[in-house]
């Protein structure tokens, strides 16, 4: 069957992306940087929903999202996967927005 979107030469596109977060995984290690699989937080402007996350330590406030992604045959930027950079990055807004959220609330009760 032809996948016109199957990144040639690989078995998936699935494996691609699980061996790229495997290699960010190793490489954070070597720096000193414990990571768990799929961390799983609330996030949420209007009412919060479950988001996981590829990688992260929530003891250290690290988040981490896993994306790899090739330019076309032509050499295109892969427009249609600029979408799925602009959700990744919306939800390390919100996570982030918490992040602020807490540490001020926590430092006017303590201040």
């Amino acid at each position: 069957m032809d996948k016109p979107f199957q990144r040639k030469g690989t078995k998936s596109n699935t494996h691609v992306g699980k061996e790229f977060e495997r290699a960010a995984k190793d490489f954070f290690t070597l720096k000193g940087l414990h990571l768990q699989k799929d961390i799983s937080i609330d996030i949420g402007i209007n009412g919060k929903k479950s988001h996981n996350f590829d990688l992260g330590n929530l003891n250290e406030k690290i988040l981490v999202e896993c994306k790899s992604h090739t330019w076309t045959e032509g050499g295109n930027v892969p427009s249609a996967k600029m979408t799925t950079w602009d959700q990744a990055m919306y939800f390390f807004y919100v996570a982030l927005q918490q992040v602020i959220a807490k540490s001020s609330s926590f430092s006017k009760i303590t201040a």
